[in-house]
């Protein structure tokens, strides 16, 4: 991910753009019970759905890095292709669902 998109994407960010976005409709004569349900539920879920996002994808670039050593330490070991195979379908498997969780 670029630096760019990765400042982004920071619960910082997001949060305080939450922050001005409700600060401007408070301004614009906006009901102020509604933009203080709406910025605090908006606060609420967004840190919660960028962690899941981010230790998702973290995750699964882990399993593949540990699925290649694995795969490295059984070649030099000598194994043979349908070990190496069932490693690197098990790899595969245990990366989609770290990807299925960043979903």
């Amino acid at each position: 991910m670029s630096p760019f998109w990765k400042k982004l994407t920071s619960r910082k960010f997001l949060l305080s753009c939450v922050s001005m976005a409700a600060g401007i409709a408070l301004l614009c004569g906006a009901d102020a019970t509604v933009v203080s349900v709406l910025a605090g539920a908006a606060m609420t879920v967004l840190p919660s759905l960028v962690y899941c996002l981010i230790e998702g994808r973290i995750d699964s670039a882990a399993v593949q890095a540990s699925k290649q050593t694995i795969l490295d330490a059984a070649d030099d070991l000598g194994a043979n292709e349908p070990l190496k195979a069932v490693i690197d379908a098990a790899g595969d498997m245990l990366a989609a669902l770290g990807e299925e969780k960043a979903q």
